[in-house]
């Protein structure tokens, strides 16, 4: 008898190579498992994960200062704008008071500015 089909024969190791446990010659032999067809997370180990999520915190971190450099650059940009402004408004003021103020009282009001720096400074 043939070796391969002889159950008889003392030599397991020539037995059919392909065949299943259970003689179903005509079942194909398992494959393993698709990986591609596991969820994303579990194909990444623990360390892998929590590296990519110290990653990503990093990469959040980083953007989160980006837009406050950004933000405090418009804060100052608008705060320019409103101090020019307040400056604009003040001078238009003084300007209107000037005119509509006599020439002698002018002199007066002047003169009291300057006694009042010269006592400022001492």
């Amino acid at each position: 008898m043939d070796p391969v089909t002889d159950p008889s024969s003392g030599d397991v190791s020539q037995a059919a190579p392909m065949r299943r446990v259970s003689g179903r010659t005509w079942k194909d032999a398992k494959k393993p498992t698709n990986r591609s067809m596991i969820h994303k997370s579990l194909r990444k180990t623990y360390d892998q994960r929590m590296e990519e999520k110290t990653k990503l915190q990093a990469t959040k971190a980083l953007e989160n200062e980006l837009k406050q450099e950004k933000k405090a650059e418009k804060d100052a940009i608008r705060e320019k704008i409103v101090e020019r402004r307040k400056r604009k408004e003040e001078q238009l003021r003084k300007e209107k008071y000037d005119a509509e103020m006599s020439a002698r009282k002018r002199m007066r009001v002047k003169r009291k500015e300057l006694k009042a720096r010269a006592h400022a400074k001492h």
